[in-house]
């Protein structure tokens, strides 16, 4: 009695299939472990990205003292003078 050639393709095919899907476990188990092991024994770098905020990094708004002068558009009496 033979064997059918259908029956062994899906038995390599299977096989092959095991066999990539555990050494790419491995693979990625092993790099996850080396990478939690490389983050212990490093120090951590100060990431220059990072936004600071102080006094001094804030710029002043120009042309702010004007506004109390003409005051809000909406708010004007007859002649156009603001309302204060």
């Amino acid at each position: 009695m033979k064997f059918p050639q259908q029956h062994i393709t899906k038995l390599t095919l299977a096989t092959t299939k095991y066999i990539v899907m555990g050494v790419v476990f491995i693979i990625s188990v092993m790099t996850g472990i080396l990478n939690i092991i490389a983050t212990k024994f490093t120090e951590s770098k100060v990431d220059a990205k990072t936004r600071i905020t102080s006094d001094q990094s804030k710029i002043d708004p120009k042309n702010t003292t004007k506004r109390d002068e003409f005051g809000h558009p909406y708010l004007r009496d007859e002649d156009g003078n603001p309302i204060r």
